[in-house]
């Protein structure tokens, strides 16, 4: 029933069309009739402020704070920060931030700083010198975290 009908209505549009014609005379395509446009100063947007809190936030952790653990691994990494981990291909990576802000990636075997990176997982980084381990967690699975000891783990 529902075809006939719109049929029927598809027929009673052209039908209408054809009657009608060109009768209709559109606007040419230009400019608005009418004077300059009064005082349009180009606007510029304000700068966009960012909470302190969301700016500081690593864009590689779903956590919108990092806890009091992860401060006290970042003081035993000195001047340099693991921020978060990737795997291209089969190979994982740390991704660092050193201290003059730049931030590079490191396989294991390489260093962050006076710690040898020993493994890279999705949601940890583990880091080796002179006899002490570092594990750095993030990722979904939970808030920043570490756990620093004496190669006893």
């Amino acid at each position: 029933m529902l075809p006939l009908v719109l049929a029927a209505l598809l027929c009673a549009a052209l039908a209408f069309q054809t009657l009608v014609g060109g009768a209709f005379d559109l606007p040419v395509a230009g400019p608005v009739r009418g004077g300059a446009p009064a005082g349009l100063a180009a606007t510029r947007p304000s700068p966009m402020v960012v909470d302190p809190a969301i700016g500081a936030r690593s864009m590689f952790t779903p956590i919108l704070m990092p806890p009091k653990e992860s401060a006290a691994a970042q003081t035993l990494l000195g001047s340099y920060a693991v921020v978060g981990a990737i795997r291209i291909g089969r190979a994982g990576y740390a991704i660092a931030q050193g201290p003059d802000g730049r931030t590079f990636r490191a396989g294991p075997g390489a260093r962050i700083g006076e710690w040898q990176v020993r493994g890279v997982s999705q949601e940890e980084v583990r880091l080796a010198r002179a006899g002490e381990r570092m594990t750095v967690r993030f990722g979904p699975s939970g808030p920043v975290t570490t756990a620093a000891g004496n190669g006893s783990q």
